[in-house]
């Protein structure tokens, strides 16, 4: 694990931290502490007895993570990407509820999705999930620019990876789906 970049800078009655995260480290736990995400992409993950993980969310440029928004235990917030991040003062919270509403709405977007009772329609729909969040347009179509693998996908929609590998294949030759290197790209 790479070392955590830290930089603290004083305004009138709030200090205002700066951190640099590397790819698979873990936003440190601080229950007071929210974070904007200024560059870079997290995901919030739990697991059960047997060590099994659930993906909770995915964070990107502009949302707010924190361990003190949830109630889930055990829950980490893992960098899936180099990740810079501002602490957001509690004082300035209110200026931040279209972003917090978002994260609600997001968050019940993708437990709607991971809900639906076809794998096909499941898959698909979190891909273009992804793509709304993290997408980067392409002449071909959107381009989900996020570092996923066929397991995490499997590991979020409650399903094997061989599966998702079917599912994305299947996808891939209806037209919905194209590779660009190792990127997903959601075609109109």
């Amino acid at each position: 694990m790479n070392k955590t970049s830290v930089r603290t800078s004083n305004s009138i009655s709030t200090n205002i931290q700066h951190r640099t995260l590397e790819r698979r480290e873990l936003i440190p736990q601080h229950d007071q502490v929210l974070w904007q995400i200024e560059r870079g992409s997290v995901r919030a993950v739990t697991w059960d007895e047997n060590g099994v993980y659930t993906t909770l969310g995915y964070w990107g440029v502009g949302d707010i993570v924190g361990y003190s928004m949830t109630r889930v235990q055990p829950y980490h917030l893992e960098c899936i990407s180099s990740v810079e991040l501002t602490s957001v003062p509690s004082e300035s919270l209110h200026e931040n509820l279209d972003k917090l509403l978002l994260r609600i709405q997001r968050t019940e977007e993708l437990v709607s999705i991971v809900n639906s009772k076809r794998v096909y329609t499941r898959t698909f729909n979190f891909l273009v999930w992804l793509s709304e969040k993290f997408g980067r347009e392409l002449q071909e179509g959107k381009l989900i620019d996020l570092p996923i693998t066929h397991q995490e996908i499997a590991d979020v929609l409650n399903t094997t990876r061989v599966t998702i590998t079917r599912v994305l294949r299947d996808l891939e030759n209806e037209g919905k789906l194209k590779r660009h290197k190792r990127w997903l790209v959601i075609t109109p």
